[in-house]
């Protein structure tokens, strides 16, 4: 099995269902995953318990503004250096990085976040509608290539800003929205693999045929280069 940590929780979101659905999803594909609600604790296992690929299913940020007051003292996070470190000390060794939904607002003390997603929710700018129905097209190049259109009830993240260095595999629309979103794309940071989906607010996106069907594409496409230096008995001990 392909080990896999799940960072969680947050606010606004039913991540133990969310969290607990990807974790099923991805088992049926040969990855094994352990779930924490504790960032900090949780990424700083990372150096006993090594994992092949990372993933962030959370909403974990500072919480600046007045509607977070109810909340800041129980979720506000501010990413501490070895919790930063623990990440990009993964992806420098080859590791596969998975970011779901929330996780472009999350650790927004880190500006290198955004860089290693490859794109970032930006506050002022960025936005959604309430949960509707997402109409969700392919690329007709990449991981992707192939799959058909298909529609989920999702929330359309808008307006996010995405490097160039990203390539998007799929793009949403919807009707109060002006043109198409990208919501799913793989992007490279050092030597490891990244896959960012906008989509995934709740149990029903994830369950989506498509929607798996093209999320496990973009995770076969991270997480292989560690499957083929495995193949090759030359994968770093600390990525098993």
């Amino acid at each position: 099995m392909i080990s896999n940590l799940i960072v969680s929780g947050g606010i606004f979101h039913d991540f133990e269902a969310t969290s607990g659905a990807l974790s099923g999803l991805l088992q049926e594909v040969g990855i094994q995953s352990r779930i924490t609600t504790h960032v900090e604790d949780g990424l700083a296992t990372l150096q006993s318990q090594p994992v092949r690929m990372l993933t962030i299913n959370a909403l974990r940020w500072e919480m600046a503004g007045e509607k977070y007051d109810p909340y800041r003292e129980q979720e506000a996070l501010t990413l501490s250096e070895d919790s930063q470190q623990a990440i990009a000390g993964r992806l420098r060794k080859g590791g596969a990085l998975l970011a779901l939904h929330t996780a472009s607002i999350c650790f927004s003390n880190w500006p290198e976040w955004s860089a290693i997603l490859g794109g970032t929710w930006q506050w002022g700018r960025s936005w959604h509608p309430a949960p509707g129905p997402v109409r969700v097209t392919p690329s007709a190049q990449g991981h992707v290539r192939g799959l058909q259109a298909f529609e989920v009830t999702d929330e359309l993240y808008t307006d996010l800003v995405v490097q160039p260095s990203a390539q998007v595999l799929l793009r949403g629309e919807a009707t109060e929205v002006e043109g198409e979103q990208p919501v799913l794309w793989a992007h490279t940071w050092d030597r490891g693999r990244v896959v960012y989906d906008a989509l995934g607010h709740d149990v029903r996106s994830l369950n989506e045929p498509n929607h798996r069907q093209a999320l496990l594409r973009a995770v076969n496409w991270a997480l292989a280069p560690q499957q083929q230096a495995e193949e090759k008995g030359v994968i770093d001990h600390d990525q098993r």
